[in-house]
């Protein structure tokens, strides 16, 4: 059978204790540390941080330079300043053994701060009395986040680390930081500089050929424990705990197996045993158990079944790794934007870019439950992508059905007085499809309970309804519960009632949505109107572009594309559609749907299009910081350049004289139609995602990833912040009269606000951001 220890599940491999499966960053830290430079392993929790120092440390003592590691956990928590910095000498001193008395040393500098006596003691002691070089591994340095004091430890570490610069003895001298934090994390005061010095190791999962040695701790042939490694892998994305944790439960199962199938082997023989008595020996009905034997089981199919035993239901509730990522998400999250922004890496609809300075998205890393792809995020593995579910996401964001129908509470004594509202349901033929029959011969008493439950279920449905603004979905379901309210008048009870009229009345009048457009497969990345309003255009992932009449009627498909189409504009005189995609190409197309021309010249996808006033230019924005005018025959006339990040919009003046374009850089910059740059508005703290004009054109309005929406003067001059939005504004327009502004969000909103700044209006409906307006 196979040894069970093979497999280390939570925590370090020790020496002959288990296997240790080197990766890129062994190597990559092993080199860091001969060559004496600051480095830091900061990662999700058993993902093999204290594995690979302490095999890092000990191939260094090997090669003679001398390693320290220091467990900040062991200095404790309930602290003063003076004992935990003392406690970190101390624990120099265990390895070390300086011949400098410790104790007297501190205590007759106690007249000092502790990081002055911190950075003295190096200086002075360590540097003076171990020779050579010293890497000193600092461990779990996200205990250190719940102290008060810890500030200056790491700007001590900072000071030794610039020292460098005037005395090369500090050169000998070098740190590593391990720990669940990110290098903004260490340094809590923000008028303090970030601790921003040491090179990043990351550690990845597992690859195929890594996690190859774990294989042979199955206990099969090798052929089928690649097999099954495989499959372990499909779910576990390679993370050092899931895999090994999953690779022990599997032996665990197959050794349960085995003393089973060793058990009826012994009843089949008539062998006596503990369990059973020598007179039950028929053997005719253990054969087929014993035949099947041992060697069936660890077929690939089975690995799901364990997975499913080991981590899900009651067990993700058990299982460590998944409550550290649980808490993470939820407890230690720093704002909800951390679940929004996982629920849409999750769905997968839409790329989800990397960016360092987003604190929610560095948490979602540090958490464990994305990894970084080519600069995107994604579900790190399949485990956690069934764990972390909708359900779980919806149940945990901050506004949920719980708290909504809790807020409704309070209101339904003053709403008695609707009850006639029913009334009003008078002739309304809805045919109620999931009507549930009530047996015939039940008592009366017993159907009219049930009655009453299935009515207070059908209410909070419409609650939950309206929670994920499904309205037209609220609608349709509505009119069936009211249907059912008025026909069953008399045996609905009052408080029934009450919640039941009250729900109605939310849906009838908390209603805005008109219309939905239902056709395209994939996300909707822009929508235009034409100049004439009767037809809409919509650009979506599926790679199309969609015409519509007013009436929400298809009219035209337009396919061509053969990547995700990201913006979609009409010509002036509305007899061209603009079609800007992720496969580097603007294509001008006839309102029939004819491909007219495919503008060539980006050579990366192409964000958005827009037509100058009269029609005779085109304007295309792209991620290669860059913005092209083209004519429309496709000829490029300029290449505007000056952005230091990617260009998200672009937008006309209405006389056609001035381009604006917001880019990632945090700026929106305004250039003449030769390319000419005449100004550069700077204010918003985050990218700038959209720009547009005021129908006089004296007004700039910018769209930020920072929440705001900004107005400009056409010299550079800040007008209004607009602040009310909780997350990024993707777009933003004017009305035709210019006295009105809207502005589309990551917050699911359309907001309406005049020029003097005001909130005008929240539109509510969409279920997920509104990516434009």
């Amino acid at each position: 059978m196979a040894n069970p220890t093979i497999y280390t599940v939570g925590g370090t491999v020790q020496a002959g204790g288990g296997i240790y499966i080197p990766r890129q960053a062994d190597e990559e830290l092993l080199g860091l540390c001969r060559s004496g430079t600051f480095a830091y392993v900061l990662t999700p929790r058993q993902m093999g941080k204290s594995s690979l120092m302490v095999r890092t440390a000990q191939t260094l003592t090997d090669e003679g330079i001398r390693s320290v590691i220091v467990d900040l956990q062991e200095l404790g928590a309930n602290v003063t300043a003076e004992q935990w910095y003392f406690g970190f000498l101390v624990k120099l001193d265990d390895q070390l053994m300086f011949d400098t008395d410790v104790v007297s040393w501190w205590q007759e500098r106690e007249h000092l701060g502790v990081s002055q006596r911190l950075t003295q003691f190096f200086e002075k002691i360590l540097l003076a009395e171990v020779e050579g070089q010293v890497v000193i591994f600092v461990d779990e340095i996200d205990s250190t986040l719940s102290l008060n004091f810890t500030d200056d430890f790491f700007i001590a570490i900072r000071y030794l680390y610039v020292a460098r610069a005037t005395n090369a003895e500090f050169n000998r001298l070098s740190f590593v930081l391990m720990g669940v934090a990110t290098p903004g994390d260490l340094i809590s005061d923000a008028k303090r500089t970030p601790f921003n010095i040491g090179q990043r190791v990351d550690l990845t999962d597992f690859t195929f050929e890594e996690a190859l040695p774990l294989a042979e701790g199955l206990g099969l042939p090798s052929d089928e424990a690649k097999q099954i490694l495989h499959q372990v892998l499909k779910w576990t994305g390679g993370h050092p705990y899931l895999t090994q944790r999953l690779c022990g439960a599997l032996v665990a199962e197959r050794h349960n197996k085995f003393v089973e199938t060793r058990f009826m082997s012994q009843r089949v023989a008539g062998v006596p045993t503990p369990l059973a008595s020598s007179r039950e020996t028929r053997p005719t009905q253990w054969l087929p158990v014993v035949a099947t034997g041992v060697a069936s089981f660890l077929r690939s199919k089975d690995v799901g079944t364990i997975v499913n035993s080991t981590f899900f239901g009651v067990m993700s509730e058990q299982d460590n790794n998944l409550q550290f990522v649980r808490d993470m998400l939820t407890k230690r999250a720093p704002n909800p934007e951390v679940l929004t922004i996982y629920r849409e890496i999750r769905r997968g609809k839409r790329a989800v870019v990397d960016e360092e300075q987003s604190l929610a998205k560095s948490h979602l890393k540090l958490s464990g439950v994305v990894r970084r792809e080519n600069n995107v995020l994604r579900v790190r593995n399949e485990i956690y992508r069934q764990v972390f579910d909708y359900k779980w996401i919806n149940k945990h964001l901050p506004f949920n059905l719980r708290d909504r129908c809790e807020r409704l509470k309070p209101a339904l004594p003053y709403v008695a007085a609707l009850v006639l509202f029913s009334g009003l349901m008078t002739g309304v033929a809805v045919y109620v499809n999931e009507q549930r029959l009530i047996a015939q011969n039940a008592l009366k008493e017993v159907e009219k309970r049930q009655l009453n439950s299935e009515i207070l279920i059908e209410s909070l449905k419409l609650q939950n309804l309206l929670t994920l603004n499904l309205e037209l979905d609220t609608l349709i379901a509505g009119l069936k519960v009211g249907k059912r309210l008025k026909t069953l008048d008399k045996n609905v009870e009052p408080d029934t009632r009450v919640l039941a009229v009250a729900t109605l009345q939310q849906v009838i009048y908390g209603i805005k949505e008109r219309n939905r457009l239902e056709d395209h497969s994939d996300w909707v990345n822009g929508v235009a109107f034409s100049p004439d309003g009767e037809i809409i255009a919509s650009a979506s992932d599926d790679k199309t572009v969609k015409l519509w009449n007013r009436n929400g009627q298809l009219l035209q498909t337009l396919t061509g594309h053969s990547y995700p189409v990201n913006g979609v504009a009409f010509s002036p005189d509305g007899e061209i559609i603009a079609s800007a995609s992720d496969d580097d190409t603007v294509k001008l197309w006839n309102r029939n749907g004819q491909l007219l021309q495919t503008l060539t010249g980006h050579s990366y996808p192409v964000w958005d299009v827009v037509f100058s006033p009269d029609g005779e230019i085109i304007a295309s924005a792209s991620p290669n910081n860059t913005v092209k005018l083209w004519n429309r025959k496709g000829q490029v006339l300029q290449t505007l350049t000056g952005h230091s990040n990617s260009v998200w919009d672009v937008a006309f003046s209405p006389d056609g004289e001035i381009i604006a374009s917001a880019s990632n850089d945090n700026t929106v910059k305004l250039w003449n139609r030769n390319g000419q740059l005449l100004q550069t508005l700077t204010g918003h703290r985050s990218s700038v995602l959209g720009v547009a004009f005021s129908p006089d054109g004296e007004i700039i309005a910018s769209a930020s990833d920072d929440n705001t929406v900004k107005l400009w003067n056409r010299n550079g001059q800040l007008l209004q912040t607009l602040t009310g939005h909780s997350y990024p504004v993707n777009g933003v327009a004017f009305s035709p009269d210019g006295e009105i502004i809207a502005s589309a969000s990551n917050d699911n909103t359309v907001k309406l606000w005049n020029r003097n700044g005001q909130l005008l209006q929240t539109l509510t409906g969409h279920r997920s951001s509104v990516l434009g307006v």
